[in-house]
């Protein structure tokens, strides 16, 4: 008769290896959140919004969404909205109020439903779509363009690759 073998499984842990796997675990959660948090909260800074915005996660992500496909738009259209140029010669490009009035006249990030587990934005382009935008100044909650002038290098398709990777762990 064959010698029985031991079970091939691992060996019971005790208690304070649970313990122990459980407390690196917890800390690994919770820089993750941390890091998770850390990014939305640069997002905030970046993305224009308005004072009755409510910036929760899911809209930081549509109002990044729609200002990823305004600045498209303004490239596409010279920087006219509605056939208006938006540069003023004092203050370069007003992008932060031109995207508040184009988003106003779209109707954007009041309640974008979201339709089956398809990411498609509110105008029924798929949020996936890369956009190259030109770089852009940020100065304290506003975005000024002026042409020659000095960059602060924040590229938008950058946003846009935070935005497709972020986006379904925030609302699963």
């Amino acid at each position: 008769m064959a010698p029985k073998r031991k079970n091939p499984r691992k060996p019971v842990k005790n208690e304070e290896d649970n313990l122990l796997q459980r407390v690196c675990a917890n800390k690994r959660e919770r820089q993750r959140t941390k890091e998770l948090n850390d990014a939305f909260s640069i997002l905030r800074k970046i993305i224009p919004s308005m004072p009755s915005d409510k910036m929760s996660k899911i809209h930081t992500l549509r109002i990044a969404s729609d200002y990823i496909r305004f600045l498209d738009q303004m490239k596409r259209d010279d920087c006219k909205l509605f056939g208006v140029d938006i540069f003023d010669e004092k203050g370069g490009y007003g992008l932060q109020t031109s995207f508040n009035i184009w988003r106003g006249s779209h109707g954007l990030t009041q309640s974008s439903p979201m339709s089956g587990s398809s990411l498609m934005s509110p105008m029924g382009i798929p949020a996936s779509m890369p956009c190259p935008i030109p770089h852009m100044n940020y100065y304290v909650g506003s975005y000024v363009m002026k042409p020659g002038g000095a960059h602060a290098f924040f590229t938008v398709t950058g946003l846009s690759a935070f935005f497709n990777a972020n986006f379904i762990s925030i609302i699963s």
